[in-house]
C-alpha cells in the first residue's frame, strides 16, 4: 500500500518557478473514512504486524484525549485485525463522536483524571495497569502490550520514514525540499532519517516553543547531522490554536480546535486537498507563505506531506 503524490498547480508556486507536490498520506488507509490513516497507520504498523503474528493475540492498551485521532485509529485497527483494545481517556468527557466510534469499534474505554493521566510514563503505574488488564481478559501479562500515546512506539519512526522512498519513486528523483508537520516529532524523525542528503526536510511544529528539535533527535539520535531544520513560525499561538475564519465545517459535537470528524480548514489557497486545522492547515499555510517570500530557490521541487486527520 502506498499513497499518491499529487501535483498542486498554484499561481504562487508558478510565479516562483517551483514544482509543488502533496504526498496524500491522508489517503493511506486500510479503512477509508476513519482516523486510521496517514501517519497514524504508519506509526502503528510495526506493533500491529507483531500482534497479528503473535501466537496469542495480545491486548493492546494506550492513552489519548477525548478527541484523539490516535485513540480512534487504534480502536478501528482493533476491529479490523481482531485485536482487543483498551484505551485510557484523559479527562471527564464521556460522550462524543470520537469516543462513540471507538466503543462501536469494540475498544474498552477507561476514563481517568488528568492528574492520573500524567502517570502514563511511570513504570510502576504502567505495570499496575498491565496487570489489571491481564486479569480482566484472563491472559498472561506478556500478552498485554502498551502502545505509547500517539502510537510512537518501537519502529514507528522508521515505518513513517518509508513514505520518503515512495516520494522518490513517484518523482523519479529526490525532491529538493520535503515539508511536514510535527506534534511529538516521531514522524519527522523517521522521514529525516530516510531522506537523501539532497533533500532538505522542513519540520513545522504545531505547538509553541523551540523544543521540537531535541524531541526529534530523541527518537533517532543519529539524525543530528542530517539536512533538516525546524520552522517554528506557524504554530498560531500553540496546539489547536488557529484563526477562527479557517473553519468551514465541523461535526455537531466537535468543538473548534479538534481534529477530524469533518473539521475542515480553508486557508484561502486554491488547489489544496482537504485540510484539518491543527496540523496540516498550519503546515500548508507556512509553506505557501515561504514560497511567496522567495525562501525556495527557483527550480525547487517542494513536497508537502499531508499526514491525515480528515475523516
Amino acid at each position: 500500500m502506498t499513497s499518491p503524490l499529487q501535483r498542486i498547480l498554484h499561481p504562487a508556486a508558478d510565479a516562483a518557478g517551483i514544482e509543488l507536490w502533496c504526498k496524500r498520506d491522508d489517503l493511506y488507509s486500510p479503512a477509508p473514512g476513519t482516523a486510521l490513516q496517514g501517519n497514524k497507520v504508519r506509526k502503528l504498523e510495526p506493533i500491529l504486524g507483531a500482534a497479528r503474528g503473535a501466537p496469542v493475540r495480545p491486548v493492546l492498551f494506550s492513552f489519548g484525549g477525548a478527541f484523539s485521532n490516535h485513540l480512534s485509529a487504534l480502536a478501528t485497527a482493533g476491529r479490523i485485525y481482531g485485536l482487543r483494545v483498551v484505551i485510557y481517556v484523559r479527562g471527564e468527557e464521556a460522550d462524543n463522536p470520537v469516543l462513540d466510534r471507538a466503543r462501536a469499534d469494540g475498544a474498552e474505554l477507561i476514563l481517568i483524571s488528568r492528574v492520573e493521566y500524567r502517570m502514563k510514563k511511570d513504570h510502576t503505574w504502567l505495570m499496575a495497569r498491565r496487570a489489571e488488564i491481564a486479569e480482566r481478559f484472563a491472559t498472561d501479562k506478556r500478552w498485554v502490550w502498551p502502545v505509547p500515546e500517539g502510537g510512537s512506539g518501537a519502529g514507528a519512526a522508521e515505518s513513517v520514514g518509508q513514505l520518503y522512498d515512495e516520494v522518490v519513486a513517484a518523482l523519479g528523483a529526490a525532491p529538493s525540499h520535503l515539508c511536514l508537520s510535527a506534534g511529538t516529532g516521531c514522524s519527522a524523525a523517521g522521514v529525516i532519517a530516510a531522506a537523501h542528503p539532497a533533500t532538505h526536510v522542513e519540520v513545522y511544529p504545531a505547538l509553541k516553543g523551540n523544543w521540537m528539535a531535541s524531541e526529534i533527535i530523541g527518537f533517532l539520535p543519529d539524525i543530528a547531522g542530517k539536512n533538516w531544520s525546524c520552522i517554528p513560525d506557524y504554530h498560531f499561538g500553540g496546539y489547536a490554536r488557529f484563526p477562527k475564519e479557517w473553519i468551514v465545517e465541523h461535526g455537531p459535537s466537535s468543538p473548534p480546535g479538534t481534529c477530524g470528524l469533518a473539521t475542515i480548514a480553508d486557508i484561502g489557497e486554491p488547489g489544496l486537498p482537504p485540510l484539518e486545522p491543527v496540523y496540516n492547515a498550519k503546515l500548508f499555510y507556512g509553506v505557501m507563505d515561504r514560497i511567496r517570500k522567495g525562501i525556495y530557490p527557483q527550480g525547487s521541487t517542494v513536497v508537502v506531506v499531508h499526514s491525515g486527520g480528515i475523516y
